[in-house]
């Protein structure tokens, strides 16, 4: 029988590079991470209306729908505002990493990214987003 601690994070990937998702989804799935795929923004929103997704890792440069504005239509949707996202860019793509912070982007890595940071990086998330849910569980007991 599960529990909710034997539940396996549940990660949404949203790439428009085809093999690049695929290599990011073996890292991720050799961690023991559950993981969803998405090849642009319009897609990544619809997962994400139908999964509870724990994190997203997105990138930035994507045809139709790019990951900044994925995030712009995320925070101003209450079921995602607390979403951590990490996202995917240019290392020296500065306007990017301006605007990201902007919309409340958890972290940013640069392509191409080392595996255990990007690891590292997620449980890191998890972990702030577990915190925040005990928080927010202890003040409405009180």
């Amino acid at each position: 029988m599960n529990t909710a601690s034997d539940k396996k994070p549940l990660l949404l990937v949203v790439d428009d590079d085809e093999l690049a998702a695929k290599a990011v989804v073996r890292v991720l799935e050799k961690r023991g991470f559950s993981v969803l795929v998405a090849h642009g923004g319009r897609e990544a929103m619809k997962v994400l209306a139908a999964n509870n997704v724990d994190v997203l890792v997105l990138d930035v440069m994507m045809p139709e729908m790019n990951g900044l504005e994925v995030c712009r239509e995320l925070r101003q949707d209450s079921r995602f505002s607390d979403l951590p996202v990490i996202l995917f860019t240019g290392c020296d793509d500065f306007e990017a990493r301006a605007a990201g912070m902007k919309l409340g982007v958890s972290e940013f890595l640069c392509k191409p990214f080392a595996h255990h940071e990007l690891i590292a990086r997620i449980n890191n998330q998890l972990e702030v987003r577990k915190m925040c849910r005990q928080l927010d569980h202890l003040v409405e007991q009180l």
